[in-house]
């Protein structure tokens, strides 16, 4: 059997596994083993064994995303392991935005029985402080890299607005603290007369438990401080805080439409880059969003300051090889509004020729071992 350099642990059946060994496929390589995290999660001895019996695998550590599942079970293991007193958290109804701060927990906790020196391609503490926004951003600015200046967690809606008056701001971008993919995201601005407008990807219901969050596919608009301030009150319950809101430069040529930029690094060197653009703050693509290559609406120059600024970044996580990072670049000056260490999942982007799970496949570890697909890795 051809021997495989490759282990690849993420929830079952995920889609970003299934990419990468199909790159692994289209690049003549061999298939790499896999290990799933609810087989991790009955016995984290079985990573330890897998690497003991295949010595020099690579090690990816994927989303733990698209497993409503196992997501559940991250909530519950974090509740036990941070409150555990009065009634577990309740299930989640489809798209609904609860419990973050459990469910990051929960993954610290499964994390933290992984075998610390295994060579990963992203190291699970690197994971961890990337999933935390709040931390991440706090991490580059330690770093002297360039952010969005950052107003703090809040308690809820009064908090943030006492803040904004503290810092004499009028706009900002409430955050969920361990959000992904712009959940729990809204832009916020007020105005002298104290209007008031959100926006983000967030519906909302009411129950006899209180309110009940949403992922939405497309931006919402609230304009009611009586529709605002508990949507602020639900985000602060789980971890939120807040950061300047830096407007996005416009595209040339077209009106209202706005971008941001995905830059992935490999090795410290970026490679795979995109615009994103939006007629609303945010950028995501599955909101519905449009792309562009990054080359069409950057000249020489902001090119060279979007991949100085993106190899700096890197350097931030010693323990990551592949990272994407979302900014915003004006001229020669640019604001990092995120590292993301599950950031590769960027279809159809080609640099050099090359996809990022393709760039994924032509590494190999540091060192080999015989080792089959037939290991017994799960």
């Amino acid at each position: 059997m051809p021997l495989s350099s490759w282990l690849l642990v993420g929830p079952r059946g995920s889609r970003r596994v299934a990419l990468l060994q199909a790159a692994l496929r289209a690049c003549g390589r061999p298939a790499a083993m896999q290990l799933d995290y609810e087989t991790l999660w009955d016995d984290p001895s079985r990573l330890a064994e897998a690497l003991a019996s295949c010595p020099g695998v690579m090690v990816k550590l994927e989303s733990p995303g698209e497993s409503p599942a196992l997501h559940a079970r991250l909530i519950l293991r974090g509740w036990q392991s941070t409150t555990s007193h009065g009634l577990p958290p309740s299930g989640l109804a489809h798209g609904e935005l609860a419990h973050q701060h459990h469910w990051y927990a929960g993954l610290a906790e499964l994390f933290a029985t992984l075998p610390d020196n295994a060579p990963y391609l992203n190291a699970p503490n690197d994971l961890l402080r990337m999933t935390d926004k709040l931390a991440c951003q706090q991490h580059l600015a330690n770093a002297g890299l360039p952010i969005p200046a950052l107003l703090g967690p809040i308690a809820g809606y009064e908090d943030m607005r006492e803040r904004m008056r503290q810092h004499d701001c009028s706009q900002v971008f409430i955050k969920a603290r361990y959000g992904s993919s712009g959940a729990g995201v809204l832009a916020y601005r007020r105005r002298r007369d104290d209007r008031e407008i959100a926006i983000g990807p967030i519906e909302w219901q009411t129950s006899a438990h209180g309110i009940h969050l949403f992922n939405a596919l497309r931006q919402q608009r609230y304009i009611k401080s009586t529709e605002i301030a508990p949507i602020v009150d639900a985000l602060a319950k789980q971890g939120a805080y807040l950061e300047h809101w830096i407007p996005k430069p416009a595209v040339p040529g077209t009106r209202d439409n706005h971008y941001d930029l995905r830059v992935v690094a490999l090795d410290g060197q970026p490679r795979q880059r995109i615009a994103r653009i939006s007629r609303g703050p945010l950028t995501n693509l599955h909101l519905g969003n449009r792309r562009l290559p990054a080359e069409t609406l950057l000249d020489p120059a902001a090119l060279a300051t979007l991949e100085s600024v993106t190899a700096r970044a890197a350097t931030a996580f010693t323990a990551s090889r592949m990272i994407g990072f979302d900014l915003i670049l004006r001229s020669s000056r640019a604001w990092l509004l995120e590292a993301n260490g599950f950031g590769d999942l960027l279809l159809n982007v080609h640099w050099a020729g090359r996809t990022t799970y393709e760039d994924q496949a032509m590494l190999v570890a540091s060192r080999h071992a015989a080792c089959t697909t037939e290991a017994a890795c799960g």
